[in-house]
């Protein structure tokens, strides 16, 4: 269950329509609680490290390390360096895809007809790629910054034979997750159709992202202790933050 936020502990607030992008530096303790209100299916995600940006969301990585592809409540995201960018703290829907990567305009124009700008105006059909080349150009980055994303609320499964099998219907309205940040992390969130969507009327609905200031981490949180490499992987990122927070860089 979702719990209540005192409302000095809220930062930011904000609904992120359908086909719409947003980004955002999450410093080290907060989080971000993404509600997916109307159960649209496939929110696409990349993650930098704010003070070295070529230190970014490895999707290998996190599988290889937690031995898992379908992450969940106690799992974190890791970078290419081995440390960790953001914990999944809290998690109703533990559907999450590791594997089939985003959107380009060529994907979205074979599902949907050609939705451009010119035929539909402000709801022309938005694809990851350029919503995430807009938002990094924001940050001084560009294309080939462009990583293998994160899909949120997306039930992308590998078959028996290796094929991929993506169910759209399955993630309820009112799912959500928390993703509280171990370093000062950039967010940047594309919110299209999944790349294996069969959604050919574009049909994506609003998210709602709250990011509020989280408490201090236990020892036995849960992410930690998810197992030995996780508890590596904490002491490393802790080790290397505190060059920040102890005022000796800068974003």
């Amino acid at each position: 269950m979702m719990k209540p936020l005192s409302p000095e502990t809220i930062l930011f607030d904000e609904v992120l329509p359908g086909g719409g992008r947003w980004s955002k530096i999450i410093r080290k303790g907060q989080v971000l609680r993404i509600l997916n209100t109307e159960a649209t299916s496939g929110l696409s995600a990349l993650f930098y490290n704010v003070h070295e940006r070529t230190e970014r969301y490895n999707a290998a990585d996190t599988v290889k390390i937690q031995y898992n592809a379908y992450l969940k409540q106690g799992k974190a995201l890791y970078s290419d360096m081995g440390r960790i960018l953001m914990s999944i703290i809290e998690d109703s829907c533990e559907t999450h895809d590791t594997v089939c990567g985003y959107t380009m305009a060529a994907d979205v124009e074979k599902l949907c007809g050609l939705g451009n700008y010119q035929a539909k105006r402000n709801c022309y059909y938005k694809n990851d790629f350029d919503n995430f080349l807009v938002e990094v150009g924001k940050y001084g980055m560009g294309r080939r910054d462009i990583m293998p994303c994160l899909n949120l609320f997306a039930d992308a499964k590998i078959g028996e034979r290796g094929e991929l099998i993506f169910r759209e219907d399955t993630v309820p309205a009112g799912s959500f997750i928390e993703l509280r940040a171990e370093m000062d992390v950039l967010v940047i969130l594309s919110n299209t159709v999944h790349v294996l969507s069969t959604n050919e009327t574009y049909d994506v609905k609003p998210v709602n992202l709250t990011v509020y200031q989280g408490d201090a981490v236990a020892e036995d949180d849960i992410c930690v202790i998810d197992s030995e490499r996780s508890e590596r992987a904490f002491v490393n990122t802790r080790n290397y933050m505190k060059q920040f927070t102890q005022g000796g860089g800068n974003v």
